[in-house]
């Protein structure tokens, strides 16, 4: 009986939110339809920027509905109760959720800003987006962040000088934080390598690709797929080389030669440096060099010195392997031969015993 006396009481109140619930899941399932008809639509007619703002859109605004059918709700039952306690919940909860909502909004659309703003036939370089985009999404937190203080009465002033005070103990105690800040800061600004270019720290014996560029560390991708999470204060500390801006890529190579062509050696020399002064994979503008250069051990060396015209690790190998290849070549068509280190072992043979015949045997290897 007591049950039922409370639900003719509130039958009303259960029926009103009940109808508030429905017309927002419907409104939300609609919505939601839309919205992936239109990213759809947005994306077969090759427009970003409508496409990039209803996807950053999309979930916020289905937020926003749940949160506003929410509120309906909570004012119904607060007026049926005639408290008026929801009341001073709901209204500052109501605007903090918008404030989010909206803030959530604008992250999304921050987040796309590179597809949305990227200029056609325009080689952009994306580091500039990278840090444009991040630098908003920092300002745009803090805005919503105080936005949220003082819908929520807190002093912001106080909080203001209070977190200076915090802030310099913080400071010392995150100076390995602010030192990667810094040094992402400097990446971004003198560029001495960008997303996407192999570089090496031959200091620290590290190399890779160059995948993402953060705030904290930077990701490098190596030669066997390992990933390298390298703190960015290292970047104003270490020499980073990188290699892909490299003009040529050098060749310097030894070709040793025997002693017994010593008299060939004249023209070897000759037909070598015409042969590299013709080779189309030769970079001619920068140094090319070949002379004999020492009396080796073994063998007469004789000095390849001279760069690829390419900057590509694999295609400069190419060009290095015809080198050689037609190096000796060369050196056998006039009759000579590449010398092979030698080694020349004495052995002694044990004294003979006392009134033995046998005699102190030598051999050469």
């Amino acid at each position: 009986m007591v049950h039922t006396k409370w639900f003719d009481l509130y039958r009303g109140l259960i029926a009103q939110a009940g109808i508030i619930a429905i017309a927002c899941a419907l409104l939300v399932t609609a919505l939601r339809l839309a919205g992936r008809w239109l990213i759809a639509r947005s994306s077969r007619r090759a427009d970003p920027f409508r496409e990039a703002l209803y996807r950053s859109a999309h979930s916020p605004v289905l937020a926003l509905i749940v949160l506003c059918g929410a509120y309906l709700i909570g004012t119904l039952i607060d007026g049926r109760i005639h408290a008026g306690v929801l009341s001073h919940v709901l209204d500052p909860s109501v605007h903090v959720g918008i404030i989010a909502v909206v803030a959530w909004a604008g992250w999304n659309l921050l987040k796309m800003y590179p597809e949305i703003h990227h200029p056609r036939g325009h080689d952009v370089d994306p580091m500039i987006y990278d840090l444009v985009g991040k630098s908003a999404r920092l300002a745009l937190l803090v805005l919503a962040a105080l936005l949220i203080l003082r819908t929520l009465h807190f002093p912001i002033a106080s909080l203001l000088t209070v977190g200076g005070v915090a802030g310099i103990a913080i400071g010392f105690a995150a100076q390995g934080v602010v030192s990667n800040l810094f040094g992402a800061m400097v990446v971004y600004l003198d560029k001495p390598f960008k997303i996407g270019e192999w570089i090496v720290l031959p200091e620290m014996n590290i190399s890779g690709t160059v995948e993402h560029i953060g705030w904290r560390s930077t990701l490098l991708r190596g030669f066997d797929t390992s990933p390298f999470y390298v703190p960015n204060y290292l970047f104003n500390t270490h020499v980073v080389e990188t290699p892909p801006r490299m003009q040529a890529r050098r060749i310097q190579q030894t070709l040793p030669v025997r002693y017994s062509d010593v008299e060939r050696l004249p023209a070897i020399l000759k037909d070598l440096r015409a042969y590299i002064a013709r080779h189309p994979g030769i970079d001619h503008h920068q140094s090319e060099i070949v002379n004999f250069t020492n009396y080796g051990t073994h063998s007469l060396d004789i000095l390849i010195y001279c760069f690829a015209g390419t900057v590509q690790w694999g295609e400069s190998l190419a060009v290095q392997e015809d080198v050689l290849l037609n190096a000796a070549q060369i050196i056998r068509r006039h009759g000579g031969q590449l010398a092979l280190p030698v080694t020349r072992v004495q052995m002694q043979a044990a004294e003979p015993e006392a009134g033995s015949d046998a005699q102190p045997v030598a051999s050469q290897a």
